[in-house]
């Protein structure tokens, strides 16, 4: 697309990235039961959010919980990022990750298939 200002042609370009910046980094915060379920534990959790090879519609996020003050990988993979929507997004035939970005912090809920709410997670980025 081209503008003319002043006499002068001005070309405005697009530019289209791979990156999510605000969303990349490193976010801890805790990770708490909303049910009563025997094995479901309240959680410090840290969320490792890079940028994936598959696009900008991508992040892989490694989460991790914090237990005796070390680090334990609960799992590792590829998100759906909804940079309109600022929202993050994993999901299987048995359960749904959603988390909703707004400036530094994440907020968001792990929901069953059968619409049961069973955690809530809130992180601030540390990095």
């Amino acid at each position: 697309m081209a503008l003319t200002v002043s006499g002068l042609t001005v070309f405005a370009v697009r530019l289209l990235s791979s990156e999510a910046p605000e969303v990349i980094g490193a976010w801890r915060g805790e990770s708490v039961c909303v049910t009563d379920a025997v094995a479901c534990r309240n959680e410090t959790v840290v969320y490792y959010i890079s940028n994936s090879p598959d696009g900008p519609d991508r992040v892989v996020i490694r989460a991790d919980k914090i237990v005796d003050g070390k680090a334990i990988t609960m799992g590792t993979g590829p998100w759906e990022y909804d940079h309109a929507q600022q929202t993050l997004k994993w999901s299987s035939p048995r359960q749904v990750w959603l988390l909703k970005i707004t400036g530094k912090r994440i907020e968001g809920t792990l929901t069953l298939a059968d619409q049961t709410v069973f955690r809530k997670v809130g992180l601030e980025k540390v990095q």
